[in-house]
C-alpha cells in the first residue's frame, strides 16, 4: 500500500507542476483509484458492510437523517434540508440554473455533506436508486468519481484545479426510458459539476444545468456540444458514450475558471453554436444571471421548509431508505403543483403534459376569479402530476408505491395544517398522515400519505 500511495502522489504532483487540462483516467494514478472503487462497488453488491462504512458520518441515508433530525440532531437536520432543497430545485428548474453545495471531510478524508459521507450516498445509489440496468454504468462511473475526488483532494490537486464532471442524458435509452429514470426529455439537460477546494480545507461543488437541445421540438445537440467543449479545453471526448464521458472527469486549472462553473457554461454555449445555457434564448450577462439563480432558490425556500417539516414528522414510520426517498418525491410534487398555480416562474411542463394542461387551465380561471374551476383543475393536476428530480435518483414510480390517484375525505381543520388521520375514508388505510393547504377563495387542498387527494370547501 505504501508503494501504491507513493506512485499515486508522484503522478498527482506532475499535474500541479504542469498546469493544463487533464483527463483523470489518463493519469497513471487513476489505476489505483479505480481499483479502490471497484472493491467498494463489489462490496456493496455483495453486501459486505465493512466496505461501506462511513467513519465520521452520523447517518447513512435520508431515512436515518430524517429520523435523527426528529430527535434534535442538527447535522442530520441540515442533511435533510440539503436533500429537500436539491430535490425542489432539480424538480422545478431543468435548465438555466446554477446551484452550489458545500462539502466537508471526515477524519479519514471522505467527502461528506452534513454528516452523510459520499460513500454512503453512492452505496444507496448502487443498491436502491435504479432498476434499469442501462443506468448501472452511469452509477458506477459516479462512484469512481467520488474516489477520484477524494484522491485528488488528498494530494492537494484541488487547491489548484477544479474537478469537472460532464453528465449528459444517456444515448442508449428511448425517450420513455429516459423519462422513467428522471431525465426531462423536453430539455435533455446536461449537468456541469465543478468541485474545488478552499483554503480552510472545505470543498464546494457547483452544478450548472444547461439544455441539451435549443428548444423542445429541436433535435439534441448535447453530444456534439460536449465534444466541442472538450476541444476548447484541449481534451478529446469524441467517440465516448454519455456514461463514458461521466467516467472521464477533467482537471481544469482554476485560472481558466475564475468565476467558477459559469465559465464552463460560457464555453458550452460557444460549443453549442451561440446558445444561452444551451437554449435558443437571447444572451445575458452570466454573472448577473448567477444572482438571479440565487434569488430563485431563496424564493423556493419556504416550500423547502414545509417539505422538511413534513418529512421529519413522518420519519418514524419509514421502514427503508426507499420509503424516505419515495415520500420526498410525493411531498415535493404535491407542494410544487400547488405552488405552480401562482408561481409563474415554474414551467408547468415539468409535471408532465397532462398535469401541465390542468395547471394552465387553473391559472386561467384564477385570473377570472372562478374558484370552482380552479379547484377542479388543480385536483386533476395533482392526480396527473408526473415529475422527477435527479436522473436515477429513485424518486419515480418505485415498486410498492401506494399512490392511488383517488380523492380523499376533507378535514375539519382550518388553514394550513398537518395531522394523522385514524383511517382514510376512501382507501381505508390506517394512520394516514394528512396535509391541508389553503387555496385562494377559502378552498383547501387535502392530501393523505396514502396518495388520496381532494379539493374541499
Amino acid at each position: 500500500m505504501a508503494g501504491e500511495a507513493a506512485a499515486e502522489q508522484l503522478d498527482w504532483e506532475m499535474c500541479v507542476e504542469e498546469p493544463q487540462v487533464y483527463a483523470i483516467p489518463e493519469l497513471a494514478a487513476d489505476e489505483l483509484t479505480r481499483a479502490r472503487a471497484k472493491r467498494f462497488i463489489g462490496s456493496v453488491v455483495t453486501g459486505a458492510s465493512f466496505e461501506i462504512s462511513y467513519d465520521g458520518g452520523t447517518h447513512s441515508s435520508l431515512k436515518e437523517a430524517a429520523q435523527q433530525a426528529g430527535k434534535g440532531n442538527l447535522e442530520a437536520y441540515r442533511s435533510v434540508v440539503t436533500n429537500v432543497r436539491s430535490d425542489v430545485i432539480e424538480r422545478t428548474i431543468k435548465a438555466g440554473h446554477v446551484t452550489k453545495v458545500q462539502q466537508e471531510l471526515s477524519a479519514d478524508g471522505q467527502l461528506m455533506q452534513h454528516g452523510q459521507t459520499g460513500r454512503s450516498i453512492q452505496a444507496n445509489s448502487l443498491r436502491f436508486a435504479t432498476r434499469n440496468p442501462k443506468m448501472c454504468a452511469r452509477t458506477e462511473a459516479e462512484t469512481r468519481n467520488l474516489f477520484r475526488l477524494e484522491s485528488a483532494n488528498r494530494e492537494g490537486v484541488l487547491n489548484e484545479y477544479v474537478a469537472l464532471v460532464i453528465s449528459r442524458p444517456a444515448d442508449d435509452m428511448t425517450p420513455a426510458e429516459l423519462h422513467n429514470e428522471g431525465f426531462f426529455v423536453d430539455t435533455m439537460s446536461v449537468a456541469l459539476q465543478a468541485t474545488s477546494a478552499h483554503p480552510d480545507g472545505s470543498l464546494t461543488t457547483e452544478s450548472a444545468f444547461v439544455a441539451g437541445k435549443p428548444h423542445r421540438s429541436a433535435p439534441r445537440h448535447d453530444a456534439e456540444a460536449v465534444v466541442r467543449l472538450g476541444q476548447l479545453l484541449g481534451v478529446d471526448l469524441s467517440d465516448k458514450t454519455a456514461a463514458q464521458i461521466i467516467d472521464t472527469p477533467l482537471l481544469v486549472p482554476k485560472s481558466l475558471m475564475p468565476n467558477g462553473v459559469i465559465d464552463i457554461v460560457r464555453l458550452y454555449d460557444e460549443a453549442a453554436g451561440g446558445t444561452f445555457f444551451g437554449q435558443d434564448k437571447p444572451p445575458q450577462d452570466y454573472l448577473a444571471y448567477l444572482e438571479q439563480c440565487q434569488q430563485r432558490e431563496a424564493e423556493l425556500e419556504p416550500t423547502v421548509q414545509k417539505i422538511v417539516g413534513q418529512l421529519i414528522a413522518e420519519a418514524p414510520d419509514f421502514q427503508s431508505p426507499l420509503d424516505a426517498t419515495q415520500r420526498l418525491h410525493e411531498l415535493s410534487e404535491t407542494e410544487l403543483v400547488v405552488r405552480a398555480l401562482t408561481d409563474k416562474k415554474i414551467d408547468t411542463a415539468v409535471f408532465g403534459t397532462e398535469s401541465a394542461h390542468y395547471i394552465q387551465a387553473a391559472r386561467y380561471y384564477l385570473e377570472q376569479g372562478n374558484m370552482s374551476m380552479v379547484d377542479k383543475f388543480m385536483t386533476k393536476a395533482a392526480d396527473a402530476a408526473d415529475s422527477s428530480s435527479c436522473p436515477g435518483g429513485g424518486t419515480k414510480s418505485l415498486e410498492n408505491s401506494n399512490t392511488t390517484g383517488k380523492n380523499a375525505a376533507s378535514s375539519n381543520e382550518d388553514g394550513d395544517c398537518e395531522f394523522t388521520s385514524n383511517e382514510c375514508p376512501l382507501c381505508h388505510k390506517k394512520k394516514v398522515r394528512t396535509v391541508v393547504k389553503k387555496l385562494a377563495g377559502g378552498k383547501k387542498y387535502i392530501k393523505g400519505s396514502c396518495g388520496c387527494t381532494k379539493i374541499a370547501a
